[in-house]
């Protein structure tokens, strides 16, 4: 039996595979088309249980789980709370999970000791375990169990915070704030807030001391709403770079206070609010938002499958990984325009996924002998906007 798999990754990137001898189950026949890969069960742990994030994960696992003979069961983590992490995977594993993809690194040590006693195997997804990377690398990384994570954006590579700051500069915009979650849960936050503040540094540098622009230290969010008090505090601001999720902690406040006049740079949105009000259109508040493709999930889903499979790449490697997810930065209506027509994230539409059954199938070494770790890397990292357009 001979199949072409096309992995459709917008204009930029076609992968065509011939799959010659389908020896380890790729073909589907019957009508459901599941007969002959082996059934899994797979726990995902997602850091909320709503938004368009959560909506657009759970269509992408819905639009390839009956092809893939595979089961999806979700949980919620916490972001500050161990043993609430510890409970919830405890009940994955007790619901007969054979894998689990995590987006919360808290608790991780603890928690894969768990996966390990039970057999279950242990990856991420939209985080970049910077915590077990570098404080308990060879216990988790070097775990068998652990099977490596895509993270939510660039490791780090700053560039979003350095095209935001670009686009300040640009805009004549003179007193900023940030906006960032604690640092215990979001240590890259803080990085990319000083990187966006030394670039606007640099050109304060460059500029008379009428031309200036003042950026405030960062706030802390504690996973709650802006203060409404900020803006008497600071009634001079008139741009936010909230590398916390501004859609929830701080757009709803602008509203409330009638200070959509600020523009508002931020990560991930909620809303049609959001997109409608973006760039030119509406009241023009959103001047900037970046989020990750929720398609990136086939890295850890791909390496679990063939795990379970006994199935690895030629090119491999030996030791787990983290990898970038590329971006999908928004700062023109045009990159808006392109997220609106072409992505799952903002339909909620599995129709709109860069990827269907067949190309995930075709990135899988269980099922494709061409298939390769290099090649599945690629194509997670090609969910940019560019590639929408």
């Amino acid at each position: 039996m001979k199949m072409k798999l096309k992995i459709a990754v917008s204009l930029l990137l076609v992968l065509a595979l011939v799959l010659t001898g389908c020896s380890k189950g790729t073909s589907t026949s019957g009508e459901g088309g599941t007969e002959e890969f082996k059934h899994y069960k797979i726990g995902v742990a997602l850091y909320t249980d709503s938004g368009k994030s959560t909506v657009a994960i759970k269509s992408f696992l819905d639009g390839i789980d009956d092809a893939m003979n595979l089961e999806f069961q979700f949980t919620t983590l916490s972001t500050y709370d161990e043993a609430t992490n510890k409970t919830k995977i405890q009940e994955l594993i007790s619901a007969g999970c054979d894998g689990i993809i995590t987006t919360v690194d808290m608790g991780t040590v603890s928690i894969l000791e768990e996966c390990e006693k039970a057999g279950v195997y242990l990856a991420g997804f939209l985080t970049d375990f910077n915590y077990s990377y570098y404080a308990e690398f060879d216990r988790v990384f070097g775990s068998e169990y652990f099977l490596g994570t895509v993270a939510d954006g660039y490791i780090d590579n700053p560039i979003y915070s350095e095209l935001v700051a670009n686009k300040i500069i640009e805009s004549g915009k003179k007193n900023i704030g940030i906006m960032i979650f604690p640092e215990f849960a979001y240590p890259n936050q803080l990085v990319l807030a000083n990187v966006f503040t030394e670039k606007i540094n640099e050109y304060n540098q460059t500029v008379d001391e009428a031309e200036k622009i003042n950026v405030l230290e960062p706030t802390v969010l504690n996973f709650a709403p802006m203060e409404e008090t900020y803006l008497s505090e600071h009634s001079e601001i008139d741009a936010i770079y909230s590398i916390a999720a501004a859609a929830t902690n701080v757009y709803p406040v602008l509203v409330a206070n009638n200070r959509t006049d600020i523009s508002l740079y931020t990560s991930g949105f909620e809303g049609l609010d959001d997109a409608d009000n973006f760039g030119t259109g509406g009241n023009g508040c959103y001047q900037g938002i970046v989020f990750s493709s929720p398609e990136a999930i086939a890295y850890p889903l791909v390496l679990m499958i063939d795990k379970l499979n006994g199935a690895s790449f030629p090119d491999q490697p030996k030791v787990a990984e983290r990898i970038d997810a590329d971006p999908v930065i928004i700062l023109s209506d045009e990159d808006m325009d392109a997220v609106k027509t072409h992505s799952i994230y903002y339909t909620g539409a599995f129709s709109e996924s860069a990827l269907n059954a067949e190309d995930v199938i075709a990135l899988c070494a269980s099922y494709n002998d061409k298939a390769s770790y290099k090649e599945l890397v690629n194509v997670v990292q090609s969910f940019t906007v560019e590639n929408m357009k």
